[in-house]
């Protein structure tokens, strides 16, 4: 894993891609007491990117988003808590007017092999990725050119998840697993990061004077 995180910026853009914040220093990242990152967000919807490149073993990273011969992706990610409402229908990426629905929540976090509830969560969360996005064709901007990059240029994969009204995060701590796995199904380490959505104010309504 060379790179996870989500990035606030709906057109792609990690931190700095204009002139006018071009001084502005570097935000210094927020680790809490585990040695996860913490991402703090005012909305439920922004977007999930992962990267990775071989480990030790030089085998090429899997990309696969669909079941492989074990019925889970390549790509490996869940939520500690439901997304959206937390439909257990797999891949039901449409709007609500055609059965789109949420993804459930896995807690504590788990890869078990043999749960066929943690298998239908991960293959229904791996969809919800661009399909289109790679290493070639990278979803994130870096700079004010505005050339979409990868995050961290010795990647090899990189995985892309504009995340979807029907799939908010809810308000709170989300935890976020990822793992990947090499084409030869072998699944790498680990990584976690936390997502703090902010709780909507209340609007209060204005009572009348009588």
């Amino acid at each position: 894993m060379t790179f996870f995180g989500i990035i606030t910026s709906l057109d792609g853009c990690v931190f700095c891609c204009d002139a006018r914040c071009r001084r502005t220093p570097t935000p210094t990242p927020v680790i809490d007491s585990f040695g996860r990152q913490v991402f703090f967000t005012r909305s439920g919807q922004f977007i999930i990117v992962v990267e990775g490149r071989p480990g030790p073993n030089g085998i090429a990273v899997g990309t696969s988003l669909e079941a492989g011969p074990d019925g889970r992706p390549d790509l490996q990610i869940q939520n500690s808590r439901d997304m959206g409402d937390g439909s257990l229908k797999v891949c039901d990426t449409g709007p609500v007017s055609q059965g789109g629905g949420g993804v459930p929540g896995i807690w504590p976090p788990s890869f078990d092999p043999n749960s066929s509830l943690i298998t239908a969560a991960l293959l229904d969360f791996a969809c919800r990725f661009d399909s289109s996005v790679s290493a070639a064709s990278p979803c994130t901007i870096l700079d004010e050119g505005r050339e979409p990059r990868l995050v961290v240029p010795q990647s090899t994969a990189q995985f892309c998840d504009f995340v979807a009204s029907t799939a908010a995060f809810p308000p709170g701590e989300n935890l976020l697993t990822v793992r990947l796995r090499d084409v030869l199904g072998n699944p790498g380490p680990t990584a976690q990061v936390v997502v703090r959505v902010a709780t909507p104010t209340p609007t209060r309504t204005p009572t009348r004077t009588p």
